[in-house]
C-alpha cells in the first residue's frame, strides 16, 4: 500500500510539474507575440500610389519573409511602400496611404495585440486595406474575423488566412485585391 502511495505521489508530483511547465510556454508564447517591437522601417518602389504595410513578427521572425515579399510585390505594382511593426510611435498617417496593409501571426487563436492597438487607436475610412494573418487551421479563421471588426466601416476590405511561410498564397492575395 505504501508503495502505492509513492508511485501515485510521484505520478502527480510529474504531472503538476507539466502543467507549471506548459503554463510557463504558453505565458512566454503569449508575451513574445504581444511584445512591443521596435520601429523598423524600411520603404520599397517609387510609384505614384503610396502603400503602408504594418505587421507584428512571429516568434520565430518566420512571417518576415512573407512581408518582405508582399512589400515587393506592392512595388512592383506601382506603390510607394513603407513597412514597419505596429506601434503607438509611429509617425504615419492612415490617411495618407491609399492602400492599408496589415498582418499578423496567430497564437492561440489571438492575434498580436500591438497590431490590435494600432487599429484601434488610428480610425480611417474610404481606404483599400488587406489583412492578413498566418496561422496553421486554415479551415477556420475566428481570429481574422475579430481583427476585420477593427477596421472601421467606410473602407474596402478584404482579408485572408494564410498558412506559416506562404509566400505564393499572401502574393496572390495581394495581386488580386491590392491593385
Amino acid at each position: 500500500m505504501e508503495l502505492l502511495r509513492n508511485i501515485l505521489f510521484i505520478v502527480l508530483s510529474l504531472l503538476a510539474a507539466a502543467g507549471v511547465g506548459l503554463l510557463i510556454f504558453f505565458k512566454l508564447t503569449v508575451s513574445i507575440r504581444d511584445s512591443r517591437r521596435r520601429p523598423a522601417e524600411k520603404r520599397l518602389g517609387q510609384g505614384a500610389r503610396k502603400a503602408l504595410l504594418l505587421y507584428q513578427p512571429s516568434n520565430g521572425r518566420r512571417n518576415v519573409p512573407q512581408a518582405e515579399a508582399l512589400a515587393a510585390r506592392l512595388a512592383e505594382m506601382g506603390y510607394a511602400v513603407t513597412v514597419n511593426h505596429p506601434s503607438e510611435d509611429l509617425p504615419y498617417a492612415p490617411g495618407d496611404y491609399d492602400l492599408l496593409v496589415f498582418g499578423t501571426p496567430v497564437y492561440m487563436g489571438e492575434t498580436a495585440r500591438p497590431l490590435r492597438r494600432y487599429l484601434e487607436n488610428h480610425p480611417f475610412t474610404g481606404k483599400r486595406v488587406l489583412l492578413y494573418v498566418d496561422g496553421l487551421d486554415l479551415g477556420r479563421a475566428p481570429e481574422l474575423e475579430a481583427l476585420k471588426e477593427l477596421v472601421p466601416a467606410g473602407n474596402e476590405l478584404y482579408a485572408v488566412k494564410v498558412a506559416p511561410r506562404d509566400r505564393e498564397g499572401l502574393l496572390a492575395f495581394a495581386a488580386e485585391y491590392g491593385a
